[in-house]
């Protein structure tokens, strides 16, 4: 059996291959960076290759595809940042829609049964109604963004792919935010880590980080919980559905950070930074889990300890650096 990840060299691919070493025979990843060395990582299958393929160009995407004709394929690669987003949508729009549409146009035409994992995101809901709280998948989604926009595009497209071509077996996932170990700083829980990590540089008068709004609630997971969802659902998710990959929990922002503090056994000043806030954001947002439990996946991480071993983490990372 083989699978193809694209966007195998991002945050999440490089878990997601060592949950998937033992279920497949041979894999391929491709991205616009190589994927992640096997030399470096005994902990990834040793079949693993990678190629660097824009799946903005078609002609690449569609020799990829042929050349090694997968047999299940999971889609991670995105442009993920919102700020981005906002700033350049149509770049947005360029990887996350037509990509993702080059990815099905190409399996489309290798005229064999597929399995297709498209991982989409949370943020296709927008600000739900308390009422709809824990959000389940059957609330229709209102993007606040380009970035979410062109996740749900590209759910559309996924969708009527899996209707008119009966050999594409097509899973979405939605994941809500998850972190872990390597996550780039720009996301919220390995950015309070670098900042209170740089604060303890300083003497303890001037120590202080810069944040947004800290009332926003969301639900959170460690990333090797969600990997092991996406396995589960290429194993056992039904074709054309739609699944949240969450905790089911509503976690306040504030309290994460004042977490991270607590890891970190330092006093240190948080300072509200108005540019940070976005104009357009969503208050509360936390998922409805039933749906994938019942296909026997249930979290194993404690988000405390995937706080701690995402400080550790940074802390070991600074001091290597210096």
């Amino acid at each position: 059996m083989k699978c193809l990840i694209t966007g195998a060299a991002g945050f999440v691919g490089g878990y997601l291959l060592e949950e998937l070493k033992e279920s497949y025979t041979d894999f391929l990843g491709i991205g616009i960076q190589p994927g992640p060395d096997i030399g470096k990582d005994s902990k990834l299958p040793r079949s693993y290759r990678s190629v660097v393929c824009d799946i903005r160009n078609m002609d690449q995407v569609r020799s990829v595809i042929h050349e090694f004709s997968p047999d299940t394929v999971f889609h991670l690669a995105a442009q993920p940042f919102v700020p981005k987003a906002v700033e350049n949508p149509g770049e947005t729009l360029e990887i996350n829609v037509q990509g993702t549409l080059n990815l099905l146009e190409s399996l489309r035409s290798l005229k064999k049964r597929v399995r297709f994992i498209y991982i989409s995101s949370s943020d296709v809901y927008g600000n739900v109604s308390e009422s709809f709280l824990p959000v389940p998948e059957s609330v229709v989604p209102a993007p606040l963004n380009p970035y979410s926009s062109s996740k749900f595009c590209a759910e559309i497209y996924c969708l009527q792919y899996h209707r008119w071509i009966p050999e594409l077996e097509i899973v979405i996932a939605r994941p809500f935010n998850h972190t872990g170990p390597k996550q780039n700083p720009n996301f919220v829980i390995p950015n309070f880590c670098f900042q209170v990590l740089e604060a303890l540089k300083l003497p303890e008068s001037e120590r202080k980080i810069l944040v947004g709004d800290l009332s926003s609630t969301r639900d959170f997971l460690d990333v090797r919980d969600v990997v092991r969802a996406y396995r589960i659902l290429s194993e056992k998710g039904k074709p054309g559905e739609t699944y949240n990959i969450c905790s089911g929990k509503e976690v306040v922002i504030r309290d994460v950070l004042d977490k991270i503090i607590s890891v970190s056994g330092r006093k240190i000043q948080v300072e509200v930074d108005s540019s940070r806030f976005r104009p357009v954001e969503m208050k509360r947002l936390f998922g409805n889990k039933d749906k994938l439990q019942g296909l026997g996946w249930a979290p194993n991480f404690d988000l405390s300890d995937t706080i701690r071993d995402v400080y550790h983490w940074y802390q070991t990372a600074a001091n290597v650096a210096s």
